[in-house]
């Protein structure tokens, strides 16, 4: 909350200021009103003065602190759809919904050489398939047999690459794991990197995809494109282009009525969720 209090205050200090002024000379107005209609009010003021206008200070503080809260979430329709937006701050895995993964367009498996185990591949990887690597493939590999890819030497990892925007579906119990091919790796390296256009062409394919299998359920996804294969965006820009891209898509083909991004802590500080809300919601 504090964290949240500091931030709004250093970035809409003055619509906050604002904001309690406004408070306050609403409550004025209300108070002129009654002390010339009622006598009685009147006299009542007169004698408590001093609770009276801490009550007036203490709503106008109020007001302020609603004004500069910076929100954890937002939600909002987009136009001309049955489809609820929310951008929020949490975990992926705990979403009880569809989940829409970025991965290398090779797919890889083995983490720490390839897949780092902090990114969201690598967590799929160790939390859902228990760091079993056979176990992932087992999945992986006919989820990607009705797509055509490319053999290519490396040392270490799949040798199969496939095109960008390739979304393997893997099942979770009644729910489904998308994992769409996202960014191109270095084979010398294993660093992967992707672009803007590489973003809005495996978002939209993975999109696609949950049209075509995810049967109306609730779908989860992270900030695709500001993890390691990260996308030479800031955060703020990039959280934009990925909302765009979820509403162009949604206003050509259905997608579920709730769709949510969730976003990592580390990006609380560069974020303003309310600024985009904002631009939506009076579209």
């Amino acid at each position: 909350m504090w964290k949240s209090i500091r931030l709004g205050a250093s970035r809409r200090w003055q619509e906050g200021v604002a904001f309690g002024l406004a408070v306050l000379g609403a409550i004025w107005l209300l108070t002129e009103v009654g002390t010339r209609s009622s006598a009685g009010l009147d006299h009542w003021l007169d004698e408590h003065g001093t609770p009276y206008l801490g009550f007036a200070i203490f709503c106008a503080l109020v007001g302020f602190l609603w004004a500069i809260y910076e929100p954890r979430k937002v939600a909002f329709d987009i136009p001309l759809t049955s489809t609820r937006l929310t951008l929020k701050y949490g975990n992926l895995f705990k979403e009880d919904a569809d989940w829409l993964i970025g991965v290398n367009e090779f797919f890889d498996s083995r983490i720490g050489d390839v897949v780092a185990k902090g990114s969201i591949h690598g967590q799929v990887i160790c939390d859902y398939f228990g760091g079993d690597e056979a176990k992932f493939r087992t999945q992986v590999t006919p989820a990607l047999q009705p797509f055509t890819g490319t053999t290519i030497p490396r040392t270490v990892g799949e040798t199969t690459r496939y095109e960008i925007g390739t979304t393997a579906v893997l099942d979770r119990g009644d729910k489904h794991i998308y994992l769409v091919a996202l960014s191109r790796t270095d084979v010398s390296t294993n660093k992967a990197q992707s672009s803007i256009p590489e973003l809005w062409t495996a978002l939209s394919a993975a999109l696609c995809k949950v049209h075509e299998r995810g049967n109306g359920q609730p779908l989860a996804l992270p900030l695709l494109g500001n993890g390691r294969a990260s996308i030479n965006l800031p955060p703020q820009h990039l959280l934009r282009l990925v909302v765009l891209a979820i509403v162009d898509y949604a206003k050509t083909a259905q997608l579920p009525n709730s769709v949510s991004i969730l976003l990592h802590e580390d990006c609380f500080s560069v974020l303003d969720l309310t600024e985009i809300r904002r631009d939506w919601s009076t579209k």
